[in-house]
């Protein structure tokens, strides 16, 4: 065989040799759209769970994302897609109702212990230094996912108001928004926001007790509401 013909075959076989290779290229980086319908989650929480899986940064063929309420769209390989598609399953399901149970603590140089919060007052004692604790108000909220609460609590010497909002994160945590504790007659008040889990205790904040030296000390119990959790 000549030279020349060696040439010709080498330059035919590395020709080929690219075109197949660029194919398989183009094959593994195909892209498709495709439009998830939402049935319980919010958009943005179906953005944030599949962001992994939209390779915005690929060269030459980066994967896409746009949401509207109700509805996600992704533009990604096939394999990708399969895997938003069970991400989605997996985490598109209702929310169970929460339950929440509210206790006002008076922390003091009390002696007696009160039972009814004989729980809480043993975890208590492992962060705080006060003599004794007793119960000044309680009461129960029942909420669903992203809702508003507000409930009314009776204390010992004032009616108090609690509000916030009630958020699931995920399967397993609950966010509790800008909760406040407002004294209607003391002005006493306390906000914050927290994460909890099903079946977890916090104690949420703290204040002093207006024309006492005791401190108030807010507490929060989370349960599903579908679990018939003992509060």
């Amino acid at each position: 065989m000549s030279n020349t013909m060696i040439k010709k075959a080498l330059s035919t076989f590395f020709a080929l040799s690219a075109l197949v290779f660029w194919t398989g290229c183009d094959r593994s980086t195909e892209l498709e759209v495709r439009t998830f319908a939402l049935e319980n989650l919010q958009d943005f929480e179906a953005t944030m769970l599949i962001d992994p899986y939209v390779y915005r940064d690929r060269e030459g063929a980066p994967g896409t994302a746009s949401s509207t309420p109700g509805a996600i769209s992704v533009r990604e390989t096939a394999d990708n897609l399969e895997k938003i598609a069970r991400v989605l399953e997996e985490f598109d399901r209702p929310r169970p109702d929460v339950r929440l149970h509210f206790q006002l603590i008076e922390a003091d140089g009390f002696t007696d212990s009160d039972e009814r919060i004989a729980t809480v007052e043993a975890q208590l004692r492992k962060v705080f230094q006060f003599h004794g604790y007793r119960l000044a108000g309680e009461t129960f909220v029942t909420a669903t996912d992203h809702s508003d609460i507000g409930q009314q609590m009776q204390g010992t010497d004032d009616l108090y108001e609690i509000r916030g909002e009630v958020h699931w994160l995920r399967p397993g945590t609950i966010r509790l928004e800008n909760v406040s504790l407002f004294g209607r007659n003391s002005g006493t008040g306390l906000e914050t926001t927290v994460n909890i889990r099903p079946g977890q205790t916090l104690v949420l904040r703290s204040a002093p007790k207006e024309g006492s030296t005791a401190t108030l000390l807010l507490t929060v119990r989370a349960e599903e509401a579908d679990l018939g959790g003992d509060l």
